[in-house]
Protein backbone atom coordinates (compact mmCIF):
# COMPACT_ATOMS: atom_id res chain seq x y z
CA UNK A 1 0.00 0.00 0.00
CA UNK A 2 2.80 2.42 0.87
CA UNK A 3 4.47 1.83 -2.51
CA UNK A 4 1.20 2.37 -4.32
CA UNK A 5 0.72 5.65 -2.48
CA UNK A 6 4.23 6.82 -3.39
CA UNK A 7 3.63 5.83 -7.02
CA UNK A 8 0.35 7.74 -7.10
CA UNK A 9 2.10 10.86 -5.77
CA UNK A 10 4.91 10.54 -8.31
CA UNK A 11 2.52 10.12 -11.23
CA UNK A 12 0.44 13.09 -10.06
CA UNK A 13 3.55 15.29 -9.82
CA UNK A 14 4.71 14.12 -13.23
CA UNK A 15 1.37 14.92 -14.84
CA UNK A 16 1.34 18.32 -13.20
CA UNK A 17 4.82 19.01 -14.46
CA UNK A 18 3.82 18.13 -18.03
CA UNK A 19 0.83 20.50 -18.00
CA UNK A 20 1.24 23.79 -19.92
CA UNK A 21 2.14 26.78 -17.77
CA UNK A 22 0.63 30.26 -18.14
CA UNK A 23 3.20 32.94 -18.93
CA UNK A 24 3.05 36.74 -18.73
CA UNK A 25 4.63 38.72 -21.55
CA UNK A 26 6.31 42.07 -20.97
CA UNK A 27 5.27 43.47 -24.35
CA UNK A 28 1.58 43.31 -23.46
CA UNK A 29 0.68 46.94 -22.78
CA UNK A 30 -2.58 46.09 -21.04
CA UNK A 31 -2.81 46.88 -17.35
CA UNK A 32 -5.61 44.39 -16.74
CA UNK A 33 -4.96 42.07 -13.77
CA UNK A 34 -2.89 39.00 -14.60
CA UNK A 35 -2.05 35.89 -12.62
CA UNK A 36 1.42 36.11 -11.07
CA UNK A 37 4.04 33.48 -11.74
CA UNK A 38 5.67 32.13 -8.59
CA UNK A 39 8.19 34.67 -7.31
CA UNK A 40 11.70 33.49 -6.64
CA UNK A 41 13.32 34.46 -3.39
CA UNK A 42 15.34 37.67 -3.17
CA UNK A 43 16.48 38.70 -6.66
CA UNK A 44 19.74 40.59 -7.11
CA UNK A 45 19.31 43.74 -9.19
CA UNK A 46 22.82 45.16 -8.97
CA UNK A 47 25.73 46.03 -6.69
CA UNK A 48 25.58 49.55 -5.22
CA UNK A 49 28.34 51.97 -4.27
CA UNK A 50 26.96 52.89 -0.86
CA UNK A 51 23.71 52.53 1.07
CA UNK A 52 22.99 56.16 0.18
CA UNK A 53 22.69 54.92 -3.40
CA UNK A 54 19.01 54.44 -2.58
CA UNK A 55 18.46 55.62 0.98
CA UNK A 56 16.24 58.61 1.44
CA UNK A 57 12.50 57.99 1.10
CA UNK A 58 12.06 61.59 -0.06
CA UNK A 59 12.41 60.01 -3.49
CA UNK A 60 11.34 56.40 -3.74
CA UNK A 61 13.96 54.54 -5.73
CA UNK A 62 11.36 52.07 -7.09
CA UNK A 63 8.22 52.59 -9.20
CA UNK A 64 5.92 49.93 -10.66
CA UNK A 65 3.32 50.08 -13.41
CA UNK A 66 -0.32 49.33 -12.64
CA UNK A 67 -0.09 45.89 -14.22
CA UNK A 68 3.09 45.02 -12.34
CA UNK A 69 5.19 43.82 -15.26
CA UNK A 70 7.27 47.00 -15.61
CA UNK A 71 9.47 48.16 -12.73
CA UNK A 72 11.90 51.08 -12.65
CA UNK A 73 14.70 51.47 -10.10
CA UNK A 74 17.24 54.30 -9.77
CA UNK A 75 20.45 53.70 -7.80
CA UNK A 76 24.13 54.56 -7.38
CA UNK A 77 26.43 52.17 -9.23
CA UNK A 78 29.90 51.53 -7.72
CA UNK A 79 32.94 53.43 -9.01
CA UNK A 80 36.63 52.86 -8.18
CA UNK A 81 36.97 56.29 -6.53
CA UNK A 82 37.28 55.71 -2.74
CA UNK A 83 35.60 59.05 -1.97
CA UNK A 84 33.15 59.65 -4.83
CA UNK A 85 32.14 56.05 -5.01
CA UNK A 86 28.97 55.94 -7.13
CA UNK A 87 27.28 57.24 -10.26
CA UNK A 88 23.62 57.33 -11.28
CA UNK A 89 22.19 54.40 -13.22
CA UNK A 90 18.68 53.04 -13.74
CA UNK A 91 17.47 49.44 -13.89
CA UNK A 92 14.35 48.21 -15.65
CA UNK A 93 12.47 44.94 -15.45
CA UNK A 94 9.71 44.12 -17.91
CA UNK A 95 8.98 40.63 -16.58
CA UNK A 96 7.73 41.35 -13.07
CA UNK A 97 11.18 41.57 -11.52
CA UNK A 98 12.64 38.28 -12.74
CA UNK A 99 15.37 39.88 -14.90
CA UNK A 100 16.86 43.38 -15.03
CA UNK A 101 18.48 45.62 -17.67
CA UNK A 102 20.73 48.46 -16.51
CA UNK A 103 21.29 51.79 -18.27
CA UNK A 104 23.73 54.60 -17.62
CA UNK A 105 25.70 56.23 -16.12
CA UNK A 106 23.77 59.50 -16.15
CA UNK A 107 26.09 61.44 -13.86
CA UNK A 108 29.67 61.84 -12.81
CA UNK A 109 31.08 60.20 -9.68
CA UNK A 110 29.66 61.42 -6.35
CA UNK A 111 29.41 60.49 -2.67
CA UNK A 112 25.68 61.13 -2.23
CA UNK A 113 22.82 60.80 -4.71
CA UNK A 114 19.59 60.26 -2.71
CA UNK A 115 17.65 59.53 -5.92
CA UNK A 116 13.93 59.31 -6.65
CA UNK A 117 11.58 57.95 -9.33
CA UNK A 118 7.86 58.38 -10.00
CA UNK A 119 5.60 57.74 -12.96
CA UNK A 120 2.04 57.40 -14.17
CA UNK A 121 0.28 54.03 -13.76
CA UNK A 122 0.82 53.45 -17.50
CA UNK A 123 4.48 54.43 -17.84
CA UNK A 124 5.15 51.03 -19.39
CA UNK A 125 2.84 51.84 -22.32
CA UNK A 126 3.06 55.63 -22.65
CA UNK A 127 6.44 57.18 -23.48
CA UNK A 128 7.47 60.16 -21.41
CA UNK A 129 5.51 59.32 -18.24
CA UNK A 130 8.39 58.12 -16.04
CA UNK A 131 10.67 60.60 -14.24
CA UNK A 132 13.81 60.58 -12.09
CA UNK A 133 15.56 63.01 -9.75
CA UNK A 134 18.93 62.92 -8.00
CA UNK A 135 21.48 65.17 -6.34
CA UNK A 136 25.13 65.42 -7.27
CA UNK A 137 27.04 65.86 -4.01
CA UNK A 138 30.77 65.15 -4.03
CA UNK A 139 32.72 63.96 -1.03
CA UNK A 140 33.04 66.36 1.89
CA UNK A 141 29.45 67.60 2.09
CA UNK A 142 30.09 69.88 -0.87
CA UNK A 143 27.15 71.38 -2.72
CA UNK A 144 26.06 70.00 -6.06
CA UNK A 145 23.30 70.17 -8.61
CA UNK A 146 19.78 68.80 -8.37
CA UNK A 147 18.90 67.11 -11.66
CA UNK A 148 15.87 65.50 -13.24
CA UNK A 149 15.60 63.04 -16.11
CA UNK A 150 12.72 61.88 -18.32
CA UNK A 151 12.28 58.40 -19.74
CA UNK A 152 11.21 59.53 -23.21
CA UNK A 153 10.59 55.95 -24.24
CA UNK A 154 9.35 53.07 -22.09
CA UNK A 155 11.20 50.46 -20.03
CA UNK A 156 10.88 48.03 -22.95
CA UNK A 157 12.30 50.60 -25.39
CA UNK A 158 14.35 52.93 -23.22
CA UNK A 159 15.34 56.42 -24.38
CA UNK A 160 16.32 58.51 -21.33
CA UNK A 161 16.69 62.26 -21.76
CA UNK A 162 19.83 64.18 -20.85
CA UNK A 163 19.64 65.05 -17.13
CA UNK A 164 18.56 68.66 -16.54
CA UNK A 165 19.80 70.86 -13.69
CA UNK A 166 16.94 72.73 -12.00
CA UNK A 167 17.03 76.55 -11.77
CA UNK A 168 19.13 77.96 -8.91
CA UNK A 169 19.61 74.45 -7.52
CA UNK A 170 23.36 74.74 -7.21
CA UNK A 171 23.69 77.59 -4.71
CA UNK A 172 25.13 79.75 -3.36
CA UNK A 173 22.62 79.49 -0.49
CA UNK A 174 20.57 76.61 -1.84
CA UNK A 175 22.40 73.32 -1.38
CA UNK A 176 19.85 70.65 -2.37
CA UNK A 177 19.76 67.40 -0.45
CA UNK A 178 17.27 64.53 -0.23
CA UNK A 179 15.53 65.12 -3.53
CA UNK A 180 12.18 63.70 -4.54
CA UNK A 181 9.85 63.86 -7.54
CA UNK A 182 6.05 63.55 -7.53
CA UNK A 183 3.71 63.02 -10.50
CA UNK A 184 0.13 64.33 -10.50
CA UNK A 185 -2.34 61.40 -10.79
CA UNK A 186 -4.62 63.53 -13.02
CA UNK A 187 -1.92 64.82 -15.33
CA UNK A 188 1.43 63.01 -15.73
CA UNK A 189 2.94 66.18 -17.22
CA UNK A 190 2.49 68.06 -13.93
CA UNK A 191 5.51 67.39 -11.72
CA UNK A 192 6.82 68.69 -8.41
CA UNK A 193 10.40 68.24 -7.25
CA UNK A 194 11.39 69.05 -3.69
CA UNK A 195 14.71 69.28 -1.85
CA UNK A 196 16.11 70.47 1.46
CA UNK A 197 18.91 73.06 1.55
CA UNK A 198 21.37 71.41 3.89
CA UNK A 199 25.02 71.62 5.00
CA UNK A 200 27.80 73.54 3.25
CA UNK A 201 26.17 76.81 4.36
CA UNK A 202 22.74 75.69 3.23
CA UNK A 203 19.98 77.81 4.73
CA UNK A 204 17.86 74.89 6.08
CA UNK A 205 14.85 75.88 3.96
CA UNK A 206 12.57 73.48 2.10
CA UNK A 207 12.27 74.18 -1.66
CA UNK A 208 10.19 73.02 -4.62
CA UNK A 209 10.10 73.33 -8.41
CA UNK A 210 7.06 72.77 -10.67
CA UNK A 211 6.90 71.57 -14.28
CA UNK A 212 3.79 71.72 -16.47
CA UNK A 213 5.28 70.08 -19.56
CA UNK A 214 6.54 66.73 -18.32
CA UNK A 215 9.90 67.88 -17.02
CA UNK A 216 11.28 69.84 -19.96
CA UNK A 217 10.97 73.26 -18.32
CA UNK A 218 10.70 74.18 -14.66
CA UNK A 219 9.54 77.07 -12.52
CA UNK A 220 11.99 79.21 -10.62
CA UNK A 221 12.83 78.05 -7.12
CA UNK A 222 9.85 78.11 -4.74
CA UNK A 223 10.53 78.37 -1.01
CA UNK A 224 8.14 75.99 0.73
CA UNK A 225 9.13 76.47 4.38
CA UNK A 226 11.76 78.36 6.35
CA UNK A 227 13.34 75.68 8.48
CA UNK A 228 15.37 75.75 11.66
CA UNK A 229 18.90 74.38 11.90
CA UNK A 230 18.30 70.65 12.40
CA UNK A 231 19.63 68.41 15.11
CA UNK A 232 22.89 66.82 14.01
CA UNK A 233 22.30 63.62 12.05
CA UNK A 234 18.61 64.16 11.42
CA UNK A 235 18.23 66.98 8.83
CA UNK A 236 14.98 68.61 7.82
CA UNK A 237 14.25 66.24 4.95
CA UNK A 238 10.87 66.36 3.21
CA UNK A 239 8.73 64.12 1.01
CA UNK A 240 6.21 65.44 -1.58
CA UNK A 241 3.15 63.65 -2.97
CA UNK A 242 0.42 64.95 -5.25
CA UNK A 243 -3.28 64.17 -5.09
CA UNK A 244 -6.05 64.74 -7.57
CA UNK A 245 -6.85 68.27 -8.65
CA UNK A 246 -4.21 70.74 -7.51
CA UNK A 247 -3.64 69.32 -4.03
CA UNK A 248 -0.12 68.41 -2.89
CA UNK A 249 1.50 67.81 0.48
CA UNK A 250 4.98 67.60 1.92
CA UNK A 251 5.78 65.66 5.08
CA UNK A 252 9.04 66.96 6.52
CA UNK A 253 11.18 67.27 9.63
CA UNK A 254 11.89 70.48 11.49
CA UNK A 255 13.37 71.34 14.87
CA UNK A 256 11.25 71.92 17.98
CA UNK A 257 12.17 72.33 21.64
CA UNK A 258 11.29 69.62 24.16
CA UNK A 259 12.18 70.40 27.77
CA UNK A 260 14.81 72.87 26.64
CA UNK A 261 16.39 70.38 24.20
CA UNK A 262 16.30 70.76 20.40
CA UNK A 263 14.57 67.75 18.84
CA UNK A 264 13.66 67.06 15.21
CA UNK A 265 9.94 66.33 14.83
CA UNK A 266 7.48 65.57 11.97
CA UNK A 267 5.56 68.36 10.20
CA UNK A 268 3.07 68.78 7.36
CA UNK A 269 2.57 71.54 4.79
CA UNK A 270 0.27 71.64 1.76
CA UNK A 271 -0.52 73.33 -1.54
CA UNK A 272 -3.88 73.75 -3.29
CA UNK A 273 -2.52 75.28 -6.50
CA UNK A 274 -0.30 72.49 -7.79
CA UNK A 275 2.80 73.37 -5.78
CA UNK A 276 3.26 77.07 -6.48
CA UNK A 277 2.29 78.27 -3.00
CA UNK A 278 2.43 76.40 0.31
CA UNK A 279 0.40 77.06 3.45
CA UNK A 280 -0.87 75.50 6.68
CA UNK A 281 2.48 74.54 8.15
CA UNK A 282 1.54 72.14 10.96
CA UNK A 283 3.53 70.20 13.53
CA UNK A 284 2.04 66.73 13.47
CA UNK A 285 0.67 65.57 16.84
CA UNK A 286 3.29 63.10 18.06
CA UNK A 287 1.65 61.32 21.04
CA UNK A 288 4.98 60.79 22.79
CA UNK A 289 8.02 62.93 22.04
CA UNK A 290 11.03 63.20 24.35
CA UNK A 291 14.27 65.14 24.48
CA UNK A 292 15.91 61.90 23.30
CA UNK A 293 13.59 61.34 20.29
CA UNK A 294 15.27 60.97 16.90
CA UNK A 295 13.24 61.48 13.73
CA UNK A 296 15.99 60.92 11.18
CA UNK A 297 15.98 61.83 7.49
CA UNK A 298 15.31 58.28 6.26
CA UNK A 299 12.37 57.69 8.59
CA UNK A 300 9.40 59.28 6.82
CA UNK A 301 6.93 58.77 4.00
CA UNK A 302 3.58 60.19 2.93
CA UNK A 303 0.79 59.73 0.40
CA UNK A 304 -2.41 61.48 -0.68
CA UNK A 305 -5.25 58.93 -0.73
CA UNK A 306 -8.75 59.92 -1.81
CA UNK A 307 -7.85 63.57 -1.31
CA UNK A 308 -6.64 63.06 2.27
CA UNK A 309 -3.08 63.25 3.63
CA UNK A 310 -1.35 60.25 5.18
CA UNK A 311 2.13 60.40 6.73
CA UNK A 312 4.36 58.09 8.73
CA UNK A 313 7.45 59.07 10.75
CA UNK A 314 9.66 56.88 12.95
CA UNK A 315 11.38 57.82 16.18
CA UNK A 316 14.31 55.43 15.79
CA UNK A 317 15.07 55.22 19.49
CA UNK A 318 14.16 51.82 20.91
CA UNK A 319 11.42 53.35 23.06
CA UNK A 320 9.99 55.58 20.33
CA UNK A 321 7.00 55.01 18.08
CA UNK A 322 6.44 54.60 14.35
CA UNK A 323 3.70 57.21 14.15
CA UNK A 324 1.08 57.02 11.39
CA UNK A 325 -1.10 60.08 10.71
CA UNK A 326 -4.32 60.39 8.70
CA UNK A 327 -5.97 63.74 8.13
CA UNK A 328 -9.76 63.97 7.80
CA UNK A 329 -11.55 67.17 6.89
CA UNK A 330 -10.26 69.61 4.29
CA UNK A 331 -7.08 71.56 3.50
CA UNK A 332 -6.23 73.91 6.32
CA UNK A 333 -8.51 72.17 8.83
CA UNK A 334 -7.44 68.56 9.10
CA UNK A 335 -8.28 66.45 12.13
CA UNK A 336 -5.47 63.97 12.65
CA UNK A 337 -5.92 60.31 13.54
CA UNK A 338 -2.74 58.79 14.95
CA UNK A 339 -1.61 55.17 15.37
CA UNK A 340 1.65 53.60 16.56
CA UNK A 341 2.60 51.12 13.84
CA UNK A 342 5.09 49.49 16.20
CA UNK A 343 2.13 48.43 18.31
CA UNK A 344 -0.09 47.53 15.34
CA UNK A 345 2.59 45.34 13.77
CA UNK A 346 4.03 43.55 16.82
CA UNK A 347 3.38 39.80 16.57
CA UNK A 348 4.53 36.54 18.13
CA UNK A 349 4.00 33.13 16.60
CA UNK A 350 5.23 29.58 17.05
CA UNK A 351 6.73 27.81 14.02
CA UNK A 352 7.49 24.19 14.84
CA UNK A 353 9.17 24.49 18.27
CA UNK A 354 10.49 28.04 17.81
CA UNK A 355 8.82 31.24 18.98
CA UNK A 356 9.27 34.17 16.60
CA UNK A 357 8.63 37.64 18.03
CA UNK A 358 8.62 40.43 15.44
CA UNK A 359 8.24 44.20 15.58
CA UNK A 360 8.44 47.10 13.10
CA UNK A 361 11.79 48.88 13.35
CA UNK A 362 12.70 51.28 10.51
CA UNK A 363 12.15 52.60 6.98
CA UNK A 364 8.37 53.08 6.85
CA UNK A 365 6.46 53.36 3.56
CA UNK A 366 2.84 54.06 2.59
CA UNK A 367 1.34 52.32 -0.45
CA UNK A 368 -2.14 52.21 -1.97
CA UNK A 369 -4.26 50.04 -4.26
CA UNK A 370 -7.14 52.05 -5.80
CA UNK A 371 -8.89 48.88 -6.99
CA UNK A 372 -9.48 47.30 -3.58
CA UNK A 373 -8.96 50.41 -1.45
CA UNK A 374 -6.13 48.69 0.43
CA UNK A 375 -3.67 50.95 2.25
CA UNK A 376 -0.40 49.30 3.28
CA UNK A 377 2.02 50.74 5.82
CA UNK A 378 5.19 48.72 5.39
CA UNK A 379 8.54 48.74 7.14
CA UNK A 380 11.65 46.77 7.84
CA UNK A 381 10.80 44.57 10.80
CA UNK A 382 13.20 42.83 13.17
CA UNK A 383 12.48 39.44 14.66
CA UNK A 384 13.80 37.44 17.57
CA UNK A 385 13.78 33.66 18.03
CA UNK A 386 13.23 32.27 21.50
CA UNK A 387 11.24 32.81 24.66
CA UNK A 388 13.32 35.58 26.22
CA UNK A 389 13.71 38.37 23.69
CA UNK A 390 16.11 41.09 24.77
CA UNK A 391 15.52 43.28 21.70
CA UNK A 392 19.14 44.38 21.80
CA UNK A 393 20.21 42.30 18.82
CA UNK A 394 17.99 40.23 16.57
CA UNK A 395 18.11 36.98 14.65
CA UNK A 396 16.93 38.52 11.40
CA UNK A 397 14.93 41.14 9.55
CA UNK A 398 12.18 41.18 6.95
CA UNK A 399 9.83 43.55 5.14
CA UNK A 400 6.55 43.53 7.02
CA UNK A 401 3.46 45.68 7.14
CA UNK A 402 -0.03 46.40 8.39
CA UNK A 403 -2.92 47.05 6.02
CA UNK A 404 -6.50 48.28 6.02
CA UNK A 405 -9.45 48.10 3.63
CA UNK A 406 -11.64 50.56 5.57
CA UNK A 407 -9.51 53.71 5.72
CA UNK A 408 -7.91 52.83 9.02
CA UNK A 409 -10.86 51.60 11.07
CA UNK A 410 -9.38 48.09 11.11
CA UNK A 411 -5.71 47.14 10.77
CA UNK A 412 -4.44 43.67 9.85
CA UNK A 413 -0.85 42.46 10.24
CA UNK A 414 0.48 41.38 6.85
CA UNK A 415 2.38 38.23 6.19
CA UNK A 416 6.10 38.65 5.52
CA UNK A 417 6.64 40.59 2.26
CA UNK A 418 10.23 39.50 1.62
CA UNK A 419 12.69 36.72 2.13
CA UNK A 420 14.05 37.16 5.67
CA UNK A 421 17.58 38.45 6.06
CA UNK A 422 19.13 36.10 8.59
CA UNK A 423 22.02 36.77 10.93
CA UNK A 424 22.62 39.15 13.80
CA UNK A 425 20.74 42.42 13.24
CA UNK A 426 21.43 45.40 15.48
CA UNK A 427 18.95 48.16 16.22
CA UNK A 428 19.43 51.01 13.74
CA UNK A 429 20.75 48.71 11.01
CA UNK A 430 21.51 50.58 7.77
CA UNK A 431 20.22 47.92 5.38
CA UNK A 432 17.46 50.10 3.97
CA UNK A 433 14.18 48.96 2.43
CA UNK A 434 11.89 50.96 0.14
CA UNK A 435 8.40 49.86 -0.95
CA UNK A 436 6.77 51.31 -4.08
CA UNK A 437 3.79 53.64 -3.56
CA UNK A 438 1.69 51.68 -6.04
CA UNK A 439 0.38 48.27 -5.03
CA UNK A 440 -0.36 45.78 -7.83
CA UNK A 441 -3.79 44.14 -7.88
CA UNK A 442 -3.94 40.91 -9.91
CA UNK A 443 -7.59 40.19 -9.21
CA UNK A 444 -6.94 37.44 -6.68
CA UNK A 445 -4.09 39.05 -4.73
CA UNK A 446 -2.49 42.42 -4.01
CA UNK A 447 1.30 42.64 -4.18
CA UNK A 448 3.91 44.99 -2.71
CA UNK A 449 7.08 45.67 -4.73
CA UNK A 450 10.24 46.66 -2.88
CA UNK A 451 13.99 47.10 -2.95
CA UNK A 452 16.38 46.12 -0.17
CA UNK A 453 19.84 47.69 -0.01
CA UNK A 454 22.09 45.31 1.94
CA UNK A 455 24.62 47.38 3.87
CA UNK A 456 27.28 44.70 4.43
CA UNK A 457 27.14 43.23 0.92
CA UNK A 458 26.47 46.54 -0.88
CA UNK A 459 23.97 44.75 -3.09
CA UNK A 460 20.52 45.94 -4.13
CA UNK A 461 17.78 43.30 -4.16
CA UNK A 462 14.23 43.16 -5.48
CA UNK A 463 11.45 41.74 -3.31
CA UNK A 464 7.79 41.09 -4.12
CA UNK A 465 5.27 39.86 -1.59
CA UNK A 466 1.57 39.05 -1.58
CA UNK A 467 -0.30 40.99 1.09
CA UNK A 468 -2.31 38.60 3.25
CA UNK A 469 -2.85 37.80 6.91
CA UNK A 470 0.23 36.99 8.96
CA UNK A 471 1.12 33.30 9.15
CA UNK A 472 4.70 33.45 10.38
CA UNK A 473 8.31 34.22 9.55
CA UNK A 474 9.32 31.30 7.38
CA UNK A 475 13.04 31.61 7.94
CA UNK A 476 13.49 27.85 7.63
CA UNK A 477 10.82 27.38 4.98
CA UNK A 478 12.33 25.81 1.86
CA UNK A 479 9.60 26.64 -0.64
CA UNK A 480 11.44 29.75 -1.80
CA UNK A 481 14.80 28.09 -2.43
CA UNK A 482 15.59 27.98 -6.15
CA UNK A 483 16.58 24.51 -7.29
CA UNK A 484 16.20 24.76 -11.08
CA UNK A 485 16.82 21.02 -11.52
CA UNK A 486 17.79 19.99 -15.07
CA UNK A 487 18.27 16.36 -16.19
CA UNK A 488 20.43 15.78 -19.31
CA UNK A 489 19.63 13.68 -21.26
CA UNK A 490 16.18 12.55 -20.18
CA UNK A 491 16.48 9.38 -22.28
CA UNK A 492 19.77 7.59 -21.68
CA UNK A 493 21.63 4.27 -21.68
CA UNK A 494 24.79 4.46 -19.53
CA UNK A 495 24.60 7.71 -17.59
CA UNK A 496 23.07 11.18 -17.38
CA UNK A 497 23.69 14.40 -15.45
CA UNK A 498 21.63 16.25 -12.89
CA UNK A 499 22.34 19.97 -12.78
CA UNK A 500 20.83 22.22 -10.15
CA UNK A 501 21.50 25.56 -8.52
CA UNK A 502 20.73 26.54 -4.94
CA UNK A 503 20.28 30.19 -4.06
CA UNK A 504 21.75 29.60 -0.59
CA UNK A 505 23.37 26.68 1.29
CA UNK A 506 20.99 23.82 2.03
CA UNK A 507 21.10 20.12 2.90
CA UNK A 508 19.96 18.17 -0.14
CA UNK A 509 19.17 14.60 -1.10
CA UNK A 510 19.23 13.38 -4.71
CA UNK A 511 17.51 10.03 -5.10
CA UNK A 512 16.27 7.84 -7.98
CA UNK A 513 13.01 5.89 -7.74
CA UNK A 514 11.56 3.35 -10.15
CA UNK A 515 8.00 3.46 -11.46
CA UNK A 516 6.70 1.49 -8.47
CA UNK A 517 8.03 4.07 -6.01
CA UNK A 518 10.96 1.88 -4.89
CA UNK A 519 14.21 3.67 -4.10
CA UNK A 520 16.82 2.24 -6.45
CA UNK A 521 19.75 4.64 -6.12
CA UNK A 522 20.97 7.08 -3.46
CA UNK A 523 22.89 9.50 -5.64
CA UNK A 524 23.91 12.27 -3.24
CA UNK A 525 23.26 13.43 0.32
CA UNK A 526 24.96 16.49 1.80
CA UNK A 527 25.18 20.27 1.88
CA UNK A 528 25.28 22.24 -1.37
CA UNK A 529 25.34 25.85 -2.47
CA UNK A 530 25.38 27.37 -5.93
CA UNK A 531 25.63 25.45 -9.21
CA UNK A 532 26.05 21.65 -8.99
CA UNK A 533 26.52 18.98 -11.68
CA UNK A 534 26.24 15.35 -10.58
CA UNK A 535 26.79 12.24 -12.71
CA UNK A 536 24.10 9.56 -12.46
CA UNK A 537 25.21 6.04 -13.52
CA UNK A 538 22.37 4.17 -15.23
CA UNK A 539 24.11 1.27 -17.02
CA UNK A 540 23.02 -1.30 -14.41
CA UNK A 541 19.40 -0.17 -14.36
CA UNK A 542 16.79 -2.18 -16.19
CA UNK A 543 15.03 -0.42 -19.02
CA UNK A 544 12.01 1.60 -18.01
CA UNK A 545 10.80 4.83 -16.41
CA UNK A 546 12.43 6.36 -13.33
CA UNK A 547 11.87 9.46 -11.24
CA UNK A 548 14.72 11.66 -10.01
CA UNK A 549 13.83 13.49 -6.77
CA UNK A 550 15.83 16.45 -5.45
CA UNK A 551 14.79 17.16 -1.85
CA UNK A 552 15.71 20.40 -0.06
CA UNK A 553 14.23 20.54 3.43
CA UNK A 554 10.47 20.25 3.12
CA UNK A 555 10.27 20.70 -0.65
CA UNK A 556 11.07 18.38 -3.52
CA UNK A 557 11.62 18.74 -7.26
CA UNK A 558 11.12 15.84 -9.65
CA UNK A 559 12.27 14.99 -13.17
CA UNK A 560 11.36 11.94 -15.26
CA UNK A 561 14.09 9.67 -16.69
CA UNK A 562 13.76 6.92 -19.33
CA UNK A 563 16.44 4.17 -19.38
CA UNK A 564 16.77 2.40 -22.74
Amino acid sequence: MKRLLVLFVLVFICLAYEMPMKKDYADDVSVQPKARTSQRDRILITPIGDIRAIMGPQGKNIAVSAGGEAIAVIFGDPTPDPQNFMEVKIAYSTDDGETWTIYGPFSGEYARLYPGVDGSPDFDANPGELFFSFQESPYGYAAGNLKTMIEEGTPAASSPSTPLALPQAGGPDLCPWHTGIAVCPDNPSHLIVNAYSYLNNGNNHLYAWVSEDGGYTWSDTIRVAQGIDPVEGSSGAGKCRQGTGDYAMIAFHDTVTVGGTAVTAPHHIESTDGGYTWTNWTELPVPAIYDSSQFWWHELDCEVINGEPWAVHTDITTTGGMWLYHGTGSPGSWTWEVWDVRELGAVSTWIADTLFSAAPSQYPSISYDPVSGMILVSYKGNYYKGDNATWATYNGAHIGGVYTYDNGQTWIVSDVLSEPQVGTIVWGDWSATEVAHRLVNTGDSVYAYATWGHEAELNLYFERGAIKRFTGIAETDEHNVRTELVLTPTICADHCYATFSLSRPRDVELTLFDATGRRVLNIFSGTCDGLQKIDIPTSRLTNGAYFLILKTGNSATMRKLIKM
